[in-house]
């Protein structure tokens, strides 16, 4: 299942970029997946990798929110609870969370955001 939710993150990304250039540097993707080491592990996180953190970043602040979070999940896709724990801190702190399903979703949410 992670690969699917990967290619569908992939072309919404290709999407945002073509469809706002102007903002495509400020969407990011943290890459705290994979596979890897105990030892490369443990630097990601002495550098500040943290679990549970969103797919996406867009840094631009909309709506009275810092930016926005997406997490990208498959149609029956569930958060984790390092996600959960992710989503409520940033929501409180003030930004945005979404939990996007497919790419129709995806360019929906930018859709609102960057109303």
């Amino acid at each position: 299942m992670r690969h699917i939710e990967e290619n569908i993150q992939m072309a919404c990304v290709k999407w945002f970029e073509y469809q706002y250039p102007q903002y495509s540097r400020l969407l990011h993707h943290s890459p705290n997946g994979g596979f890897r080491n105990s030892r490369e592990a443990g630097r990601f996180k002495a550098m500040g990798t943290r679990a549970g953190f969103a797919d996406l970043v867009l840094l631009l602040p909309r709506h009275g929110f810092h930016a926005l979070f997406i997490e990208m999940k498959t149609a029956k896709g569930t958060q984790s609870e390092s996600q959960k724990t992710f989503q409520k801190s940033v929501t409180e702190a003030g930004y945005d969370y979404r939990i996007c399903r497919g790419f129709e979703e995806f360019t929906a949410i930018i859709a609102e955001y960057l109303l």
